[in-house]
């Protein structure tokens, strides 16, 4: 038995459902992305802790960060990430619950396929800056 994912069995259906009820030249574009957590976002991130919620933090992260590019954000409100560019790097930022009264900001950025932690710590500075 083959098995698909939920989303190229979307894509699929919107192609097809979607190609009648458009002229025939309209494109068709179906977006599916996710962003990724793994150990080496963990092991190249620049992390500050703030004595702020979660629910706060959260609100002026997405504030700062969308203030920061022109680029489009894409925001997981999950699990609490955005991704976006900044000065020709993607950079990733992570909110997180640290303890009772704290929350960690997790921030990398790759720019050519590589960290770069002067933008990361950047990034992470305006962060913290706006958030106090």
């Amino acid at each position: 038995m083959r098995r698909i994912s939920l989303q190229a069995a979307a894509a699929a259906l919107v192609g097809l459902l979607g190609a009648s009820a458009l002229p025939s030249c309209a494109p068709v574009a179906v977006v599916g992305a996710a962003i990724v957590i793994n150990d080496e976002f963990v092991d190249n991130a620049q992390t500050a802790v703030v004595p702020y919620s979660l629910d706060y933090t959260w609100a002026c992260a997405k504030d700062t960060m969308s203030h920061m590019t022109s680029d489009l954000i894409e925001v997981d409100e999950d699990l609490r990430t955005i991704q976006t560019y900044v000065d020709s790097a993607l950079v990733t930022v992570q909110v997180e619950t640290y303890d009772a009264k704290q929350t960690r900001i997790r921030v990398a950025a790759k720019r050519y396929l590589i960290y770069s932690d002067e933008i990361a710590t950047s990034v992470r500075d305006s962060l913290t800056r706006d958030i106090n």
